[in-house]
């Protein structure tokens, strides 16, 4: 972007942060979205690039916990109704200010702004779940008061979704019908999220759709399951830099019955069981690629989880077989003979 300026410059940079939000990169996306707004500002008030930068840094902040200052930003830049009169502002402004009022539970006005958002675009023929996932949110608006069409708009959605067809909004909008279900339905939804999940970049909302079936595990009785979607999920956000769902982690793991203090643990009994399956295939000398193929999963999901078990472990990738104790690709197998004839 050398020798960009201006509106251009703080295009980009709003680009950038929008990608790094959508993967799962919240404190990069913060840094660059952070940058959008500064050069919105000096550009002049109520222009789409500060629309734009405004909305997904306060959608970023909702992201890493931080509600109360999601809204403070939202309040400093009179980011509510009526929004831009010609510009399409993408992702909705709408859709994200229901998300601000749903954030601090004012149930009824995040429903009736979904509802606006659905309605204007319906007459447009706008049914994208990435860009306004406004209905899945409506759903989880109405439930207190509206059980059945709660579950009947969560079930649209994931209609939408899926002829959509992109991973992300399929699995989004799979977790979001699960907020709004019961028992081992909810648990059957989500486990299909996290497999959804899996296959696409989006490192946030996989772990949001993991920390989701291990609470809904734990609720219908099956903890040992619980514990291991809630290790994984957690181990994520804690590398999206998702502040608040680290903390629903823990509070679900000790209501699961686990020590507080098992959750910083380290070394290769840290190892979740989906990591440790990564580790042995990097040890059989398999690429992240060739694993990926091999577990049908995103190359994305494979790298994360192998930094995490460097990290834990504390070892490179010539170093593994040695950190976990398990014989590499080129070790002697069993009954082979050490010496020549």
């Amino acid at each position: 972007m050398a020798g960009w300026g201006g509106g251009h410059l703080g295009f980009a940079y709003f680009l950038m942060g929008l990608v790094r939000f959508r993967r799962g990169a919240l404190a990069e996306a913060e840094e660059f979205l952070r940058s959008a707004l500064r050069i919105a500002r000096r550009l002049g008030p109520g222009l789409p690039l500060q629309w734009d930068a405004v909305g997904v840094l306060a959608d970023t902040l909702l992201a890493r916990g931080r509600v109360e200052e999601a809204w403070k930003l939202a309040a400093d830049h009179d980011f509510a109704p009526p929004y831009h009169p010609t510009a399409m502002v993408l992702p909705d402004a709408a859709t994200l200010y229901g998300k601000l009022l749903l954030a601090q539970r004012d149930l009824r006005p995040a429903a009736e702004v979904f509802t606006e958002v659905g309605g204007r675009l319906a007459e447009r023929g706008w049914h994208n779940t990435i860009w306004a996932p406004w209905i899945g949110h409506l759903a989880q608006a109405v439930l207190p008061e509206e059980p059945d069409r709660a579950r009947e708009l969560a079930a649209q959605g994931a209609r939408r979704a899926r002829e959509f067809g992109a991973s992300s909004a399929v699995g989004s909008a799979l977790r979001m019908s699960a907020a709004v279900a019961d028992g081992q339905q909810a648990v059957e939804l989500l486990g299909e999220a996290v497999r959804v999940l899996g296959r696409s970049p989006a490192g946030y909302e996989h772990a949001f759709a993991l920390v989701d079936l291990g609470a809904a595990l734990r609720r219908v009785g099956r903890l040992d399951e619980a514990t291991e979607q809630l290790h994984q999920g957690m181990e994520l956000a804690v590398e999206c830099n998702a502040d608040g769902l680290v903390s629903r982690a823990r509070e679900e793991l000790k209501a699961s019955g686990l020590r507080p203090n098992r959750l910083r643990s380290t070394g290769r009994d840290a190892l979740s069981m989906a990591e440790w399956r990564v580790a042995e295939l990097t040890v059989e000398g398999l690429s992240p690629v060739q694993i990926a193929e091999r577990l049908n999963v995103a190359v994305s999901l494979i790298n994360r989880r192998l930094a995490a078990v460097h990290r834990k472990t504390g070892s490179t990738r010539e170093g593994l077989a040695a950190a976990l104790g398990i014989p590499g690709r080129d070790a002697e197998k069993p009954g082979q003979d050490t010496e020549g004839p």
